[in-house]
């Protein structure tokens, strides 16, 4: 029997699990820096940590800029990201085919990604991938509910009512694990996106997967 066929439902992050988004990301963040002064590039993959974690934290630690200064830099991020880096992105091997699966074996489904809702379903649309998701907890726009612990607490208020036991959360960084774990949820490390092992198992997840398609073997 496959591990997760004993769950009922499984929470999916979006950015690093389902998609690369490194591209769009990187573009957007480059685009908003330059916005403001900042000469930056990627070179060095030093951007990368954007991927996954709320903006708002990542533009205040990576510029050393305020809050209200941070918001402005997200406001450009998402001129250019809106416009054209929401599609530079592409699908993992193997998570098509792996999504498919447990939505055939009617484990439900749904996102919990601190992406915003809109731009999270406009993803799945572009990818053909929302006929088998049947919610999408996610960020607001004005910054709200971007926190993981919150994201995973909204969509436990808006699916049914599983024992959490039965319910996996799968993640490629340690939000997605803490997240998770804060709610007594079994979680799972998607090994293929940008999390590292010295960020991922000082918090024992209890799966880890090392291919999108080592989910359903």
């Amino acid at each position: 029997m496959k591990d997760i066929n004993q769950f009922q439902a499984v929470l999916f992050d979006l950015d690093g699990t389902i998609t690369n988004p490194q591209e769009g990301i990187i573009n957007s963040i480059i685009y908003a820096a330059h916005k403001f002064g900042f000469t930056d590039n990627n070179l060095k993959g030093e951007l990368n940590f954007f991927i996954g974690p709320p903006l708002l934290h990542s533009f205040m630690k990576r510029y050393h800029v305020n809050k209200d200064k941070a918001y402005e830099m997200i406001k450009e991020f998402r001129v250019y990201y809106a416009k054209q880096g929401i599609f530079e992105c592409y699908l993992y091997k193997g998570i098509e085919e792996s999504i498919q699966y447990l939505h055939q074996n009617e484990i439900f489904l749904s996102l919990a990604t601190s992406k915003p809702v809109g731009f999270a379903n406009q993803l799945l649309v572009h990818f053909g991938l929302d006929k088998y998701f049947s919610f999408t907890a996610g960020a607001l726009m004005d910054g709200q509910r971007t926190d993981k612990k919150e994201v995973i607490q909204f969509a436990l208020d808006n699916i049914p009512g599983f024992e959490k036991e039965k319910i996996l959360m799968i993640g490629d960084r340690e939000f997605d694990i803490k997240g998770g774990k804060y709610h007594g949820l079994k979680t799972a490390w998607a090994k293929w996106g940008f999390g590292s092992e010295a960020e991922i198992s000082p918090l024992n997840p209890e799966f880890i997967y090392s291919s999108a398609s080592e989910m359903i073997l």
